[in-house]
């Protein structure tokens, strides 16, 4: 616990002043306590705070709810109190944006420009490299981070000393690393050649009778993390898709498998995608999976209480032990149709994992519903799921995979501590909120028989 003492103004969102004066500040865990001399005291969790804002003996915190804290009149206590509220508030953010239990491999300072669709920054920023992930923490915006598998480029220019970074449309430019600029390229590159590597292993463990050409096609179509049309990948080579699915589908999971394939409409694809897991945090396995009950799903599916409950502590308890090592997760999409064996889609995808610690179907609208008419045009119902497929799937992969951040009741992430910062990603990472709001509900995997009934009262009430 740190405390500081020094003077305050909380600000509404036009600027006015709200509250003011002398106070005791407490930096703790991840809580940030301002008590007034005067009026009821501030209490926050840090991943609260958006914008870090240091200036020239003062320190403006703008809030997500639009609010601002400016800190003043600490006197030479105030670089002790920026450094370390600072460090608080960015190893809290890092908690927040779900990489906490990533491997950290450098930390570098510099000053970082964003242009994407979602919004653009200019701001110092630290950056944080991790073996698969690329943290951009700013002063003075939201953070974020980007999938190493997600970068399309990476361009140095020498007269500049700049490095561009670029995933699809977005574009990220660092500067002013000074002389750890060579050192940050060199670990970025060493870091992605790794990812690249594995990826390699893996798809040459599934696809081994691919030539050298036909190997490159696969690896630029299956990349790490990505969700890629099986047609594709069939089109490269005709033996691709009945090894995929032998290889990749435990045979526990694979009367799922086929009944949702059996689901789909005649003329639609379905999407294949894999990842090297990580291990879980330490203190989230325990505080999640062994401490306590894992919540009940909400979503009205046909299954016993008492049941489901014993699945849900089972899944928990499998997917603690196989936290303890690196696996190869592998996935599918399948977009469904409204009624078995006809053409016309639903606006439902069933996502499945089909190794290791898949123990449910979870099932999401493809489109928002007053937008699920373009599902009915043949010339662009293709291109729409595709494009929705690839963000359930980027949400999905920023959560690591975890399934209580898409079922779990907004009460349950507000109001329980250990979800609290499921709540705060919700708001920090657009991607999930979206995912949140596409869930339908999920098919736990009892037995086929339950499993179908379950999966028939999602599709009669979707």
């Amino acid at each position: 616990m740190i405390s500081f003492s020094g003077k305050f103004q909380y600000l509404d969102h036009t600027g006015a002043t709200v509250q003011g004066g002398s106070c005791r500040l407490t930096i703790e865990d991840d809580n940030f306590r301002l008590i007034p001399e005067k009026g009821q005291p501030l209490v926050l969790d840090l991943g609260d705070i958006d914008v870090f804002s240091p200036g020239d003996y003062e320190l403006s915190l703008q809030l997500y709810t639009g609010k601002t804290i400016v800190l003043h009149q600490f006197g030479k206590a105030f670089q002790n109190l920026c450094h370390d509220l600072l460090e608080a508030f960015r190893n809290r953010l890092i908690q927040c944006l779900l990489l906490e239990d990533l491997e950290e491999v450098e930390r570098f300072e510099g000053f970082v420009q964003l242009d994407s669709a979602d919004y653009t920054f200019s701001s110092p920023a630290e950056l944080r490299l991790y073996k698969s992930n690329l943290a951009i923490l700013p002063e003075k915006a939201t953070g974020l981070h980007w999938r190493l598998s997600d970068f399309d480029a990476i361009d140095f220019d020498d007269a500049a000393y700049t490095l561009e970074l670029r995933s699809g449309t977005e574009r990220l430019i660092i500067t002013k690393l000074a002389k750890r600029t060579r050192e940050f390229m060199d670990r970025l590159r060493s870091a992605i050649e790794d990812l690249s590597d594995n990826s390699a292993r893996v798809l040459q463990t599934i696809f081994p009778f691919l030539s050298p050409d036909q190997f490159q096609l696969v690896a630029g179509l299956m990349r790490e993390g990505h969700a890629t049309a099986v047609s594709k990948l069939a089109a490269v080579h005709p033996k691709i898709l009945p090894v995929l699915v032998e290889k990749t589908v435990d045979s526990s999971f694979k009367p799922y498998f086929d009944i949702l394939k059996k689901r789909m409409t005649m003329e639609s694809d379905f999407f294949a995608g894999f990842k090297v897991i990580r291990p879980e945090a330490e203190n989230e396995t325990e505080g999640e999976s062994s401490g306590a009950s894992p919540e009940r799903e909400h979503d009205e599916s046909v299954i016993e209480e008492a049941e489901e409950e014993a699945v849900a502590k089972s899944e928990s308890d499998i997917e603690e032990k196989e936290d303890e090592q690196e696996q190869v997760l592998h996935w599918f999409f399948f977009p469904l149709a409204a009624k078995p064996g006809v053409n016309a889609p639903a606006n439902i995808v069933a996502w499945e994992s089909t190794s290791h610690s898949g123990r449910a179907t979870y099932f999401f609208r493809i489109l928002p519903e007053e937008k699920a008419g373009n599902l009915q045009d043949p010339a662009k119902s293709g291109g729409v799921i595709e494009s929705a497929i690839q963000r359930l799937n980027r949400a999905l992969v920023l959560l690591n995979f975890r399934r209580e951040p898409i079922y779990l009741p907004d009460d349950s992430l507000e109001t329980e501590l250990r979800y609290r910062r499921y709540a705060i990603a919700c708001r920090k990472i657009p991607v999930l909120r979206e995912l949140r709001a596409s869930y339908i509900g999920r098919a736990v995997h009892t037995s086929p028989e339950g499993w179908q009934k379950q999966l028939d009262a999602i599709l009669a009430r979707a």
